[in-house]
């Protein structure tokens, strides 16, 4: 029997609290080595996406998931841009291998890209370097530090820092720090 996937782009305000529970659950589904992370909330290191984007079957389960929220990265010169930072990327086991992810990561993009983003950033694991690779993102070439709300840095188990240029612009170039936008007055 095939299945049928409905891919939608919600903001904050069009996930209802029913919702939120379903993509948590499916977060907890995907990062099983931190369900806690997702008991009361489905954001990391305290940042509200500006929008998700899911998959859901026809049933109304969450298969699929990636949310945007804005970070700042300042840059050696202490150039600041805002970027679409790419969170909680994540398709169901069993819907694995069909093209899931590549569909929810280019759908962001191409929202990011809609709202003016020069560049987007993602933290991932060795093994999902590649995946992200044939989609064109490129390992960071310097430093990158991630930072709490606090302005101080975080240790990051995803420890491998991806950038996509959206534009063209080529992305800063030297060590790259990650900010809330708040704690750098943007």
């Amino acid at each position: 029997m095939k299945r049928y996937f409905v891919l939608e782009t919600l903001t904050e305000n069009e996930i209802d609290a029913s919702l939120d529970l379903k993509i948590r659950e499916h977060l907890k589904r995907c990062f099983p080595e931190s369900p806690e992370k997702f008991q009361q909330v489905r954001v990391w290191h305290n940042t509200s996406p500006k929008f998700t984007v899911i998959y859901r079957d026809t049933s109304g389960r969450v298969l699929g998931h990636v949310a945007m929220v804005v970070r700042t990265i300042t840059t050696t010169w202490n150039w600041r841009y805002n970027v679409a930072s790419l969170q909680g990327v994540s398709v169901d086991e069993e819907c694995r291998g069909g093209g899931l992810a590549q569909q929810l990561v280019v759908r962001v993009l191409e929202e990011a890209k809609q709202e003016g983003y020069l560049y987007a950033i993602l933290f991932c694991r060795e093994p999902l370097v590649a995946f992200y690779q044939k989609m064109g993102w490129r390992l960071a070439d310097d430093s990158v530090v991630m930072r709490n709300m606090e302005d101080n840095p975080i240790t990051m188990k995803s420890n491998c820092p991806m950038y996509k240029e959206l534009t063209g612009a080529p992305f800063p170039e030297g060590p790259v720090d990650v900010h809330n936008p708040e704690r750098v007055g943007m």
